[in-house]
């Protein structure tokens, strides 16, 4: 959680758009949607922003939206062949960036870039981490 702490000091609120902080129950509903749980620095995002934009990529969360809501994107993603374990939270330069649920440690997981074979590769140890280190690259 140190990393997302110190993310959220510094986003730059005049260069993201977010949907908006969500409850406890959407957290819960989605997580029951995907049957995996969020890592807690994830949770805490969705509390905060909800998801969207940060800095010119879109991190997604829970939208109501096609474009960026977690449940409608990694369901249908699924449908194709993502494994159950991976949840996309963004597609960047043509990469899908997803939590890797089943490797949970002391209520965290990595973040992934997963190719079209749906191999995975660590990008980040935590979600708190991957936020800190792309806003820090701004």
């Amino acid at each position: 959680m140190k990393y997302y702490k110190k993310a959220k000091e510094i986003m730059d609120m005049d260069a993201t758009e977010f949907v908006g902080s969500v409850s406890a129950n959407e957290i819960e509903d989605a997580m029951k949607a995907l049957s995996v749980s969020f890592p807690e620095s994830y949770k805490a995002f969705l509390a905060d922003f909800g998801g969207g934009d940060a800095g010119g990529e879109i991190i997604f969360g829970i939208t109501n939206d096609e474009e960026g809501d977690i449940v409608i994107i990694t369901q249908a993603e699924r449908s194709q062949g993502l494994p159950e374990n991976l949840v996309i939270i963004g597609f960047w330069n043509d990469t899908l960036i997803c939590l890797d649920t089943d490797k949970m440690n002391n209520g965290e997981c990595p973040v992934v870039e997963v190719n079209d074979d749906y191999e995975t590769e660590v990008i980040a140890d935590t979600f708190g981490k991957f936020l800190y280190e792309y806003l820090d690259l701004e």
